[in-house]
This record gives structure tokens, sequence and C-alpha cells, in this order.
């Protein structure tokens, strides 16, 4: 035996490769690496960006544009859904050519609408104390914001987000999400859409559906289990305590939400979140919505679904140069202090 070599590790600290069966993404699981010294790389819990007045907030620093859309239609406002002042993308002046103009094979003028949900007029920084009544005017401007930029033919995709915490991207600490329309659809949304379709194509079965029925028969990966909703850890996650939010009904598209599905759906998230908060230490997160392009027909193979992405990690030069992750936690572990955390 090789006196220099590493003493074997118990099965629980070994590393597995594991492939995400919809996209195709590869992601390595290297407990032992969550033994390492971080010093002061290592994420820190959840800060805000701080601001001496907050422009969200109703009074005399109140400096947003006109909304396009106001939650409750009347009465005081609850939810407020505004232009972004610093848009990733601007509207186009119609012409006769709309998109048409191209720059070259590969471009496309700037052309989408960048939105942002101001999240009540109370200044909270975390979703999870929203009132239920706010949280379910946020999800039902969501649907209402994709229904309307549905009608506009020159977009095909709507992505909806929430940054959590400066570490995850926001600015602002004022809880709020952001809608972005596209005249495309993003690469990762294709690629879910083709790997969900291979799989049907093969089995005659949604892959989604598939793994709701796994979590929901007493499955390793179930976190929540409601009677509309589950939340689970996916079979691949990119980074420690990842969930996804699914309806148990099948639907491609969240445009289709009902207002009874809203409003369970806001309990259902605000325990995933702070049963996150409670296992992994308050860090900052991401959420965002996968859902079926504009238009379309509904999918037998796709799925909407939420995904909650929290920052338990800084990727590297490994992670960029190839694209496969490197967790610390399997997801079976953080499934189940995740689910006792949302019990408690």
């Amino acid at each position: 035996m090789d006196p220099h070599a590493a003493p074997p590790l118990p099965p629980d600290e070994q590393s597995e490769f594991r492939q995400d069966v919809i996209s195709g993404r590869w992601v390595i699981f290297a407990p032992e690496r969550a033994r390492r010294p971080l010093g002061q790389s290592k994420p820190q819990p959840r800060q805000n960006a701080v601001r001496d007045v907050c422009p969200f907030c109703p009074g005399p620093g109140h400096d947003v544009p006109p909304p396009t859309a106001v939650y409750p239609a009347a009465g005081p406002w609850q939810v407020l859904v505004i232009p972004n002042k610093f848009p990733a993308v601007r509207p186009i002046m119609p012409d006769t050519r709309g998109l048409t103009l191209r720059v070259s094979m590969y471009q496309l003028p700037g052309f989408g609408a960048h939105e942002v949900v101001i999240e009540g007029p109370d200044h909270l920084t975390d979703p999870t104390e929203l009132a239920d009544d706010v949280y379910r005017h946020v999800l039902l401007s969501y649907r209402d914001r994709i229904r309307t930029f549905a009608d506009d033919k020159r977009m095909d995709y709507v992505s909806v987000f929430k940054n959590v915490g400066a570490e995850a991207g926001a600015s602002m600490a004022h809880t709020h999400s952001q809608v972005i329309a596209t005249p495309f659809i993003p690469n990762n949304i294709r690629d879910e859409l083709a790997g969900a379709d291979a799989h049907f194509k093969r089995k005659q079965r949604c892959v989604f559906c598939d793994q709701i029925k796994a979590a929901t028969d007493g499955g390793a990966c179930r976190v929540i289990d409601s009677p509309r909703f589950v939340v689970l850890c996916p079979f691949a996650p990119r980074f420690a305590y990842e969930m996804w939010v699914l309806p148990k009904a099948h639907a491609s598209r969240f445009e289709t939400l009902t207002d009874a599905e809203a409003t369970e759906l806001v309990g259902v998230l605000k325990r995933a979140l702070r049963a996150l908060d409670a296992t992994a230490g308050v860090p900052a997160y991401n959420y965002y919505l996968h859902t079926a392009p504009l238009r379309t027909d509904p999918s037998p193979s796709f799925h909407w679904h939420i995904e909650i992405v929290p920052r338990t990690a800084r990727p590297a030069g490994f992670e960029w140069s190839t694209g496969v992750f490197i967790n610390t936690v399997m997801p079976e572990r953080a499934a189940k202090e995740l689910r006792a955390a949302a019990q408690s």
C-alpha cells in the first residue's frame, strides 16, 4: 500500500458525478471539500445594499417611472410594476420592418421590455415578511405580465426573476422582482425544452412529473408537499440547498396559474424560503421562473417551475471553464435538513 495515499473516505464523503436528466448539465458532488479552509472567500450571510433614501418607498423619496400595472386596481397600492430606469433592453419604436432590421446574422437591436415589480410599500428586505395578500399580488403580476407580453408577437419569452441580497445581484434592498421580455428563447430554456421533449419521446411521460411522483411517494429529495405543489431538491443541483417548486398538476405555462393556486403558492414559497434561511445561514439567493415560450400550445413534456438558487458557494475557474459545478452537499442530505426546517 502506498504510504502517501490518502486514507479512504467514508461513503457519505466520496465524490460523485451526476448529470441533470433534463438539461444534460453535469455536477460534481464533493462533500469532502466542505472541510477546506476558506478564509474570507466563504460566502457571507445575506447583506443588502444600503441607501440613504429608498426610491421604492412611498413618501418624499419615492422616485419611480409611471407604473405599467398596479395591484389592487383600486385603493392603496400593494404592488407596483414599473419600467426599469436602467433597462437591459428597450422598446423599439414601431416601424414597417419590425425586428427584420438585423445588424448581422447574429445580431438584433436591443429590443425588449425590462420591468421591476415593487413588492409592497413597506421597506422589507425579505419576501417572507410580506403579507400573504401582497405576495399573492406579486405572483399574479408575474402571470399578468406574461399574458400582456404574449400579445406582442415580436416577443418570444418572458423571464421572471428575483435577486435577494447584494451577493445575488440585488442593487436595491426593498424586496422586488424583475421581468424581462425578449425576442428570442434563452439557451437555458431551449436546453430544458429539448431535454424534456427527448425524455417524453423515450418514455411517453413528463420528466418533471416523474420527479414530482418520486418526491411525493416518500422520495429522499422531497422538501414540502402541499395539495397543489411540491418543493424538492433536484437530482443534480448546482448549489447546496437548491430547490425547485413545481405544480403537481401538469402545466407548461405559468400564465395558466389560477388565483386559488397563487394563494397556495404564497404559503409554499414562504415555507421554502424560511427553511432555506434556517438551514443555510440566511444566504443571498436568486429565484426564477422557467415557463414555456409565449403563445405556445400546452406541452405534454415541459412543466413550469420556480428554481430557488442560494449563493452557498462562489463559482471559480473550474466552473467557468467547464460549465460543471462543484457542490459539497448531496441533495438527499439537503432535502432532509430543509424538510425538517420546513416542518418546525
